[in-house]
């Protein structure tokens, strides 16, 4: 299974080790602890424990977290859901195959209903095929279907242990994890999967990440339908509902996503920040009533966005403030035996709609690199993996800054275009498949890292000019006039086929 460039052996099979119908690769010695049990994190000792590393995750919650709504998971964060069957099966019952809208503020179409591009006949094979993907998923019911395979593959994770410091022995090639209790956790890889939150930037640029303010919030919660009987609008929407759908509505300044099923409703609503208190917590709520003010002239809204905000329990309402972080091109320590997974190296706004995605795919890439390494090349193998990533994460991050600006217009039901939808995708997206691109280009990229020999990442559109850029250097083209979704659209291929 190794690629004929890999520059390590890699140690024989021996005996098969089958544990819940998961293969697991021989042991490759590589003790790698996980700071954070959130999504991208137990993807990630799922991960290390197949590529047959003794692996064992710390969380500060004293649980998996119930906290979260809905979130979108795209083909390339399942590409090998398929080596673990009993999950493989759950997620199929968990997830939904949703349709996607995309329409004018009172629900005038500006993309008629249609499968989510990588689902479509016609377009390039995703990167998970032949599994039909179903993108839009519950993030507490799919946090808990992780944690149940961890379970199974007997991983353990260490409630209730919050780290307050990163620590690194390059000469001993061994990280270390102290908890405010005074605990102390050793492993030859450490990976901060932590969130915006984590302090492991102490250890990898030397400084924490600014969070710039882009002048916008999220009102965001997730209910049952129970909640809308003897809602009229409401009620005739669920009983004519043929299928899950994700729904995007656009405004003057102001978007509204909301995700319909016959069992609950989730809706996140985003427009200007009214005051500079909103911070970014899953903790700060608001009434009912805040949102439904927050909501520019609602009288011109589908009534049933309407009616979802007012039916929602009291206090649900998350209110979160949309702060940005530019691209960070370092995530990992000096020795490489710390590395950021996630939002700890990359966070996203949530018109990326790519942020679990980007976690799942970082989970594929970084075991693959380590078990390439190889334990005496694991502090490099974390480089390798930042090389394979850095490109590609910056780029979504980039059109998550431009849909935002796309989405927050009013649209012309009439010049609408199938052609030309309003979110930034593509093939180069969703046919990705990061573990097999990782066993492709280690060699490569290891030789780059170690020697300055060349190497050029083809996990970007084809033919497309990357080039570093910040927030303020995008509000700088935008005041300039400058059409910065336009400007990526011809960079590159960003088709469907």
């Amino acid at each position: 299974m190794s690629s004929k460039n890999t520059p390590v052996s890699v140690p024989p099979a021996t005996r098969n080790i089958i544990i819940d119908g998961v293969l697991r690769f021989p042991p490759t010695g590589l003790r790698v602890l996980i700071v954070g049990a959130g999504v991208g994190g137990m993807m990630a000792a799922l991960e290390c424990w197949r590529k047959g590393m003794e692996v064992e995750i710390v969380e500060k919650s004293e649980k998996i977290s119930t906290l979260g709504d809905v979130f979108t998971i795209g083909p390339s964060a399942l590409t090998t859901f398929h080596n673990y069957p009993t999950m493989l099966k759950e997620y199929d019952e968990v997830a939904h195959d949703a349709d996607a809208f995309f329409a004018t503020r009172d629900y005038m179409p500006i993309v008629p209903p249609q499968d989510f591009e990588w689902n479509r006949e016609g377009v390039a094979q995703s990167g998970a095929y032949p599994l039909r993907v179903k993108s839009v998923c519950d993030r507490p019911i799919f946090a808990n279907m992780l944690f149940g395979q961890c379970k199974r593959l007997g991983i353990p994770i260490n409630f209730g242990a919050t780290v307050k410091a990163y620590q690194e022995d390059i000469a001993k090639k061994t990280a270390t994890v102290v908890t405010q209790d005074g605990q102390q956790f050793t492993a030859d890889i450490v990976i901060a999967a932590d969130g915006i939150g984590t302090i492991s930037h102490a250890v990898t640029l030397g400084h924490p990440v600014r969070a710039l303010k882009t002048g916008f919030i999220s009102y965001r919660t997730r209910y049952s339908t129970e909640r809308l009987k003897g809602v009229l609008v409401a009620e005739d929407a669920i009983r004519n509902l043929k299928r899950s759908t994700l729904n995007l509505l656009g405004a003057h300044r102001t978007h509204c996503v909301f995700s319909l099923t016959k069992d609950w409703v989730s809706i996140v609503l985003s427009t200007e920040e009214d005051d500079d208190t909103a911070i970014e917590s899953w903790s700060s709520t608001v009434s009912n009533e805040h949102v439904l003010s927050s909501l520019p002239e609602p009288d011109t809204w589908y009534p049933l966005i309407v009616e979802i905000l007012r039916h929602a329990p009291e206090q649900s309402f998350v209110r979160w403030s949309l702060c940005f972080r530019d691209p960070q091109p370092r995530w990992t320590s000096a020795g490489g035996n710390i590395v950021q997974l996630g939002d700890s190296a990359h966070s996203f706004l949530p018109t990326s709609g790519n942020g679990a995605t980007q976690a799942l795919e970082d989970a594929l890439s970084l075991p693959e690199c380590l078990r390439l390494g190889g334990k005496d090349g694991a502090g490099i193998a974390t480089k390798v993996h930042e090389l394979l990533r850095y490109q590609r994460v910056s780029l979504i991050q980039h059109t998550g800054f431009v849909n935002m600006q796309t989405l927050h217009r009013e649209f012309d039901a009439k010049k609408s275009s199938k052609a030309d939808p309003p979110v930034l995708m593509g093939k180069w997206l969703w046919a990705h498949n990061a573990e097999k691109y990782a066993t492709e280009n280690f060699a490569k990229a290891r030789a780059h890292v170690e020697n300055g020999a060349p190497f050029e990442n083809t996990n970007l559109p084809a033919g497309h000019k990357w080039q570093d850029w910040t927030m303020e250097s995008e509000i700088a083209k935008q005041r300039a006039g400058i059409a910065t979704v336009q400007e990526l659209r011809e960079n590159g291929d960003w088709s469907l086929v």
